[in-house]
């Protein structure tokens, strides 16, 4: 869906709704249409026993007559409309059905790959348009997903040459490359290699805070001072249990490889190509010193690299994740089936463009998405200070988002009206530090 502020909001890298859904909404439509061409014909047989009588003959024949062709109009315009739709939930079929069967042969589940393989092969054969269609999709879209961002390069450079020239050219082909090779999307069944990294924490408590009731809310959380980088909240409902909400800003050190501060480019390269990094030990850490014991439910909110440690959090820790909320994050990780996952990205912000557009279908459990919108259009020579990636771009995109209407956030609100209920949280900031 997208809105009149820019914001698309999808399912998918490709996929752009589920395919029950619009199934459902076929079938209803049908179901409207049946209903509608039934009234017609009452209509049209009330209109032609009036037309046998002279003092009825004129005036109701004519309005009848109208009646009748609106509701003609309206039932060809709604039958089309299902056609359209079951043709869509076709085409997305066969591309959730690929996709499953790409992160199958990733995590070589050579059992389920059997299985996909056979529902692909029957599903191309009995829909063989919109296998066709879907192919031209899945063709097209390693072409579009870095489209505006490398025509803003573009743009960005126009006065300075060959330089200029040469720029989105190569910004392509990194990125090219970065998809062919697979970065940028962590598949479920994917784990974190090497050893564990040792961090050491600092705590500062901080004011109590009421629960975040919307996504805004969640950005807004997000730690801003230099000296912290992880919050954590604490909510206990009456009967005792215990959730918790962590909050983890982005790279502390961009030019950092191994120092004392964990959030650096050190990290953010173990992120990236698949080994434990320290930024993710940290925010477990952090989440443990704040009372979080193994299943406790947590909800994870994260920005730039702070986005690819949550992810990797709901992904491999002890925790349950009922959530995780990247925003601007440099990787796309499928969480488990049973966690929400909300991923914000600007198509102009070269960060998430490391995704590689991320997974072309549905990620986590039902009401996930991916919102996208351009931040900051045209480009520039002031773009090299990538405030498409700021969190305060982000912080904008996560107020339109809750705004837009989409069912799908209106579940996320719903969440969080749960989550921490009517209690006042335990807030506890964090320092990290690399150790040993």
């Amino acid at each position: 869906m997208t809105g009149a502020d820019g914001i698309d909001i999808r399912s998918g890298g490709i996929v752009a709704v589920d395919t029950a859904e619009l199934r459902e909404a076929a079938l209803e439509l049908a179901a409207l249409a049946g209903e509608l061409d039934a009234l017609q014909r009452e209509v049209e047989s009330v209109t032609i026993e009036l037309a046998w009588h002279p003092e009825t003959a004129w005036s109701p024949v004519e309005i009848g007559g109208s009646v009748v062709r609106a509701l003609a109009d309206t039932v060809h315009a709604a039958g089309r409309l299902a056609a359209g739709l079951r043709e869509m939930a076709d085409v997305y079929e066969i591309l959730e059905l690929e996709a499953a069967r790409a992160a199958g042969t990733a995590g070589g589940d050579v059992r389920a790959l059997f299985v996909l393989e056979r529902r692909l092969a029957e599903a191309r054969e009995r829909m063989p348009e919109a296998a066709a269609r879907a192919d031209v999709l899945a063709a097209a879209w390693p072409f579009r997903r870095h489209l505006e961002l490398e025509l803003q390069i573009a743009q960005a450079g126009a006065g300075f040459g060959l330089i200029g020239f040469v720029a989105p050219l190569v910004s392509g082909s990194v990125l090219g490359l970065a998809g062919v090779l697979g970065l940028g999307r962590v598949e479920r069944a994917e784990r974190s290699a090497g050893p564990v990294p040792s961090v050491d924490l600092e705590r500062v408590a901080a004011p109590p805070a009421s629960a975040p009731v919307d996504l805004a809310d969640l950005a807004a959380r997000i730690p801003q001072d230099r000296d912290e980088q992880i919050r954590v909240e604490r909510y206990v409902d009456p009967g005792g249990a215990q959730r918790f909400a962590v909050y983890v800003a982005g790279t502390r050190a961009p030019l950092g490889f191994g120092g004392d501060e964990p959030m650096d480019m050190a990290s953010n390269i173990d992120l990236y190509t698949g080994q434990r990094a320290a930024s993710v030990e940290a925010v477990a850490a952090a989440l443990r010193e704040a009372g979080a014991k193994p299943g406790d439910t947590v909800l994870a909110v994260g920005h730039s690299q702070g986005g690819a440690a949550v992810a990797r959090l709901a992904l491999e820790s002890e925790f349950a994740v009922a959530a995780v909320v990247t925003l601007g994050s440099p990787v796309h990780v499928d969480p488990p089936a049973d966690t929400i996952d909300i991923t914000l990205r600007h198509t102009d912000d070269p960060v998430p463009a490391l995704q590689s557009g991320g997974h072309p279908a549905g990620t986590g459990a039902p009401g996930s998405f991916v919102a996208e919108r351009v931040a900051d259009p045209g480009g520039s020579p002031g773009d090299v200070g990538l405030g498409a990636h700021g969190v305060d771009a982000y912080r904008a995109t996560a107020a339109f988002v809750d705004g837009s209407g989409d069912p799908r956030v209106a579940q996320i609100h719903g969440l969080l009206a749960s989550f921490g209920g009517a209690s006042r949280a335990t807030t506890t900031l964090f320092h990290a530090r690399r150790s040993g």
